[in-house]
């Protein structure tokens, strides 16, 4: 019996260079990396499964260096015959972004007889080109996110904030992922309740402390979307406790919408 959906987890390696990889068919064929997720799998252990077994062990790393693209790519198979050879009625793939060391070598490794299978690198604009099909979705969710080396969702209240230049600085754990961002980076914000929409912001400063409430002897909390250090406090400690806070410190990431 046909499934309503399967879903699939691929990734799009990109170097400092702008171009980014995926698979080469042949001469004429291409397709991204990664693959099916089997059932009860989670997408970050699909894409990690997908990484040893087509680039090897050592590009499994690739899976905690990528971030997703916020709207996955979703259609109907036009035909049964089509559906029953997917095993599925549609497919829903969740597309992964990763920046990776210039030097690192990325070589297809899974042995699939009779099948020609090479890693090719391509500017962006070729890789759209390659995906007629989809190529109005990469122009719209994927080229965008590789512009930027990081992406944050937001609540829909502040994400308008920001978008209407009430709201400038947006405050985060300064975790391990915080720790990678620098000053000039890009970054796509995108709202939380409604991904197709988003915004691309440079990291013009980063205000760091150890704990939001020194963060705000710092800052104003008007900059970051609340009326009050009260209601500021307030309303993060819903999502940040104490402890978080303490192991981590905070940062307020001053951000610069680019036109």
């Amino acid at each position: 019996m046909l499934c309503d959906k399967s879903f699939s987890a691929y990734i799009i390696p990109i170097r400092s260079d702008g171009r980014v990889a995926h698979l080469k068919y042949g001469e004429k064929a291409y397709g991204l990396i990664g693959g099916r997720v089997a059932p009860g799998e989670k997408l970050a252990d699909a894409l990690r499964r997908e990484l040893g077994q087509e680039l090897g062990p050592h590009a499994v790393q690739l899976a905690d260096m990528a971030w997703a693209v916020p709207v996955p790519y979703s259609f109907r198979h036009t035909s049964r015959a089509r559906a029953e050879q997917r095993g599925a009625w549609g497919e829903e793939h969740h597309i992964f972004i990763a920046h990776v060391p210039d030097d690192m070598d990325l070589n297809f490794c899974e042995t699939r007889p009779g099948e020609n299978i090479s890693i090719e690198w391509a500017t962006p604009d070729e890789f759209v080109q390659m995906y007629p099909v989809s190529r109005d979705f990469f122009e719209t969710h994927i080229i965008p996110n590789l512009k930027c080396r990081f992406s944050m969702n937001i609540q829909d209240k502040y994400y308008r904030m920001i978008a209407n230049g009430d709201k400038d600085i947006e405050l985060r754990l300064y975790d391990e992922k915080r720790r990678l961002m620098r000053n000039g980076d890009f970054v796509l914000v995108y709202n939380a309740q409604k991904p197709s929409e988003y915004i691309i912001a440079k990291i013009v400063r980063m205000h760091l402390a150890s704990s939001f409430a020194n963060l705000y002897k710092k800052i104003s909390p008007q900059r970051c979307g609340f009326s009050g250090v009260g209601a500021a406090l307030r309303a993060l400690t819903e999502f940040y406790s104490d402890a978080a806070q303490e192991k981590y410190g905070v940062v307020g990431l001053e951000l610069e919408i680019n036109e």
